[in-house]
Formats: structure tokens, sequence, C-alpha cells
């Protein structure tokens, strides 16, 4: 009863969070609407997760991880063996209600991984060892293009992926980390965070939503702690948002200063209220620092087009300080 409870809470939290971020931004909501469904059932089956999905792993070696090897890598967080038929059950309704121009090709996933026609497991492996990897049939006859299918496969497995890295956390708690690279998978970060009285900077993985403290005015990629590399931009009256731009390497990161805020951000939901900022940093070239199947589509996006043209023309752009 009270593991429902649990989730239905974080399914609720998420469900207000997206209420709240359409009702300000109601050039998003056409944006956000196709994930609605989505983004509140991964919060509950996360929710329903038992500790055993928390992970096992021991404390990391404190030299190896000072010189920045991280605690596990992305292929060990992904693996799901068992757990893909459940995912794919749970997560591919909400999923193709929401994207119906990939409906298809996603109730074919749901029945391969339900059948055993198609491996996730053994796809990641292959993917994550060679991105050039020749496409097998069971993949071909799924339909799917290749980046559409690993962004609905990280999706069904992001419950899990989180789950776990949630259990590794603790590990690390106690050790220093001053890579711009997620201390926990390796990825780069999908999200910056600035909190508590001091305003330190705190950076969101884009794939296990592990977070990490990070020097504020250092590029998490490039690492140029130059101050006339680093841009910041925004949008007249919603300040706390903003995109943070690096002229060295020509990426980008958004951003939220939640010290300013009233309410507890949900940053699953505060990433995509974003939108607007990825087309304003796209349309000055600048690459999003760590690809998602939703920063790659925010320049093409109507919403996020108009949401752009509000921002162009009335934001304003200062050095990070």
């Amino acid at each position: 009863m009270e593991q429902e409870s649990l989730a239905a809470r974080a399914a609720g939290r998420v469900a207000d969070a997206l209420k709240k971020t359409s009702e300000e931004n109601r050039y998003l909501r056409t944006v956000l609407a196709p994930f609605a469904g989505l983004l509140m059932e991964q919060a509950r089956w996360k929710a329903e997760l038992p500790e055993t999905e928390a992970g096992n792993a021991l404390a990391p070696d404190a030299t190896r991880f000072g010189n920045g090897i991280p605690v596990t890598d992305r292929q060990s967080l992904i693996c799901l063996g068992d757990l893909w038929k459940e995912a794919a059950e749970r997560l591919v309704p909400p999923f193709a209600d929401g994207f119906a121009e990939v409906a298809d090709g996603l109730r074919r996933l749901q029945y391969a991984i339900l059948k055993g026609g198609f491996d996730p497991d053994s796809y990641w492996s292959r993917v994550l060892k060679n991105r050039n990897a020749a496409v097998p049939d069971e993949v071909r006859a799924i339909g799917l293009e290749p980046e559409v299918l690993q962004f609905a496969l990280i999706q069904l497995a992001k419950p899990v992926v989180e789950r776990r890295a949630e259990g590794l956390q603790p590990l690390i708690k106690s050790l220093t980390w001053n890579k711009g690279y997620c201390p926990i998978c390796g990825s780069l970060p999908e999200l910056s965070l600035l909190k508590g009285k001091e305003g330190h900077r705190w950076l969101r993985c884009a794939f296990c939503a592990g977070e990490w403290r990070f020097h504020r005015t250092t590029c998490p990629n490039c690492e140029s702690q130059k101050p006339d590399d680093i841009e910041l931009c925004y949008v007249e009256g919603r300040e706390h948002e903003r995109v943070e731009l690096c002229h060295n390497c020509m990426t980008y990161v958004v951003s939220v200063d939640v010290r300013t805020l009233a309410d507890e951000i949900v940053p699953e939901v505060a990433r995509l209220g974003l939108l607007h900022l990825d087309a304003i940093a796209q349309r000055r070239e600048f690459r999003p620092m760590n690809p998602t199947g939703w920063t790659k589509s925010a320049p093409a996006g109507a919403a996020a087009d108009e949401a752009s043209g509000r921002a162009s023309g009335a934001s304003g752009g200062t050095m990070l300080h």
C-alpha cells in the first residue's frame, strides 16, 4: 500500500509540474503534451522498483575516481535483462499515444521485446562498442530510424537506469570529482542547476540523472575557464532559466537558478520546459552538450519556434559570473 502511495505521488508531482509549466509557457503546451503520459508512467514505475534495483556495487577506488574514472558505465546501467519486458508493457502504450508518427514502430518494438525477437541488451552491447556497427535484420524489421530506436529504448530503460544510479550516488558522496561528465556513468550533462545560499552549480546527467557539483565558471564539455568563452542567455522576465553557451567548443547546456523558485522543480519536466532555449542556442549554431531526442527536434517544433522568436527579440545576454 505504501509503495502504491509513493508511486501515485511521484506521478502526481510530474502531472502538477507539467500543468504549471504549460500554464507559464503557453507556447510549450504542444511540445509537453506528448510526453505527459510517458513521464508520469516512468515516475510511477521508478517509485515501484524494489530496493534490489538500487545496485550492489562497491565503493570506487578513490585514486581512480579522483583521476576521472566513473563508478560504472552506461552499458552496465542499461542492461535490464527480463525487466525489458516490463518496460515494454508499461511504457510503450503511453509513448505510442503521445507520438502518433512513430506509434506503429513502437508497437513493433514492444512485440519484438515481449516475444523474444529483439534483445535490447545485445543491441546496446553492440552499439556502445561500435556506433557504426551493421544494423541486424531484427532491428530493420522494427522499422524505426536508428536514432528514434535508441531514444525509445533509453526512455523505456530510464526508470531502472535512474534507480540504479540513485543507489550508487551515496558511494561517492565523500569523494572529490572535478570533471564535467557524470561521476556515475561518464555521460555529459543535460541540465545545470544553481542551488543553495552560495549558488553552487550542480550538473544533472542526461543518461542516468546523477547529479554532481561542478565549477560555476567552467564549461563541462571542454573545461575552458576563460570568462570570454562563456555567454549566458535568457528570456526577459524569466531570468532564472538560462542557456550557457561556450564559444570555445560551441556547445551549450540549459540551466535553472532554483534559488529564486518557490516550489521544488521536477528536473525531467524542467528540462522539457527549456526547449525554447535549445532553439535559441541551435539557431546560433551551438550544439547541445549531450544531444537527446528532444534537443534534436527543438528547432523544428512550431511551438519552440514561437518561443524562440519571442526570446530572440527579448533575450538578454550577459557573461556568466
